[in-house]
């Protein structure tokens, strides 16, 4: 019994330190800093500047595909009086 006992610590002792390298925590620390943080909004405003014509450009095909509809049964309307 005492072998055993001798062993088991043993054992606990040798790995323990094997233990906590794999005991990871998940978090990670951020130490970036404002200089980063500037340069990667400077980069979704080059992003968003970028996506405004293709925004504007949709809302005039949308806005011109109704307004089309709209103009058509106008005349459709003013051609059968």
């Amino acid at each position: 019994m005492q072998a055993h006992h001798l062993l088991t610590v043993a054992t606990v002792t040798l790995l323990s330190p094997a233990a906590l390298a794999f005991a990871e925590t998940g978090s990670r620390q951020d130490n970036s800093h404002i200089l980063v943080w500037a340069f990667l909004g400077m980069c979704a405003l080059i992003v968003i500047i970028q996506l405004m014509p293709v925004i504007m450009l949709a809302y005039g095909l949308v806005k011109g595909l109704f307004r089309g509809k709209e103009k058509a049964a106008t005349i459709e309307v003013a051609s059968h009086k």
